[in-house]
């Protein structure tokens, strides 16, 4: 009888477990601030830090600044001292002298407002460049307003001449000249660059000529001197007026056509009639 062997299987110890039975537990990352000792965990200027690399980088930046130039701000109880020992250290010079801002004076102006501005600007503290960028702001603005009043005032003159053109017809030239010489005799030369409320000048203003014009007709060309012949031209409302005459009187030649002065009668009226028209004629 042949001997029987029995294998007994034995339990295969952990270091003889298949590889594939091993069981990888995931490793939990911890926040740099947690391998601190714990009284440093909650310091507020380690908060921002998310490693070491970080908190490095900023040690290294402070370590520059030590020995640099640094302003403390005054408190609420500082001094005009203090704030002007602060002011010196940003750039404001010593005096307004120091300033030397550039800026443009217009012929004829002063230039006190501008010294006067800088001194108030060295007295706040603003440094110079501030200082020349608020000049440079409102000389801007001025000149805008400068640009502006030009050309309203163009547009005044234009306006003006139409409303005196429609007005005095052909005889705008002869009106116009006149009224120049009673202003040029009897008024001072810079009231025609009187400002009026409306922003005319009193030289360019339609009434105001119209007034100069009505008292060159109270004066003999003697007096004005203008060396403009009497029937150079009259307004329309002046025609009218002759128009109205002629044609209301029927003994005029105008009506009698075997009349000697019948024909001229009748360019007389043709003439006036241009001239109510504004038309001219040669």
């Amino acid at each position: 009888m042949e001997e029987q062997t029995t294998v007994v299987d034995q339990p295969q110890s952990e270091e003889q477990q298949p590889i594939e039975q091993a069981v990888t537990q995931p490793t939990q990352e911890v926040s740099f601030l947690e391998t601190l000792p714990e009284d440093l965990r909650q310091e507020p200027s380690l908060q921002n830090f998310r490693n070491v690399e970080d908190m490095a980088k900023s040690l290294v930046h402070a370590q520059k600044m030590v020995g640099a130039d640094k302003i403390s701000i005054p408190g609420k109880h500082a001094t005009e001292d203090d704030w002007k020992q602060v002011y010196s250290k940003l750039g404001v010079p010593e005096s307004p002298e120091g300033y030397e801002v550039k800026y443009e004076v217009q012929e004829g102006a002063s230039d006190q407002p501008v010294k006067e501005f800088v001194s108030q600007a060295h007295k706040l503290g603003l440094l110079p460049h501030q200082a020349q960028g608020i000049l440079d702001y409102y000389s801007s603005l001025e000149s805008q307003g400068r640009d502006e009043l030009q050309k309203q005032a163009e547009l005044s003159k234009v306006n003006s001449e139409q409303e005196l053109r429609k007005e005095f017809g052909l005889a705008y030239d002869s009106k116009v000249q006149k009224a120049n010489q009673v202003f040029k005799n009897f008024f001072a030369d810079d009231m025609a660059e009187m400002k009026l409320q409306d922003g005319t000048s009193l030289g360019n203003h339609p009434a105001f000529i119209k007034a100069l014009s009505g008292l060159s007709d109270k004066f003999s060309e003697d007096n004005l001197g203008t060396g403009q012949e009497e029937n150079s031209g009259i307004t329309p409302v002046q025609a009218e007026k002759e128009i109205s005459k002629i044609l209301g009187d029927k003994d005029h030649p105008y009506w009698n056509k075997n009349h000697p002065n019948h024909q001229a009668a009748v360019e007389e009226v043709f003439q006036l009639q241009n001239m109510k028209l504004g038309i001219e004629t040669e």
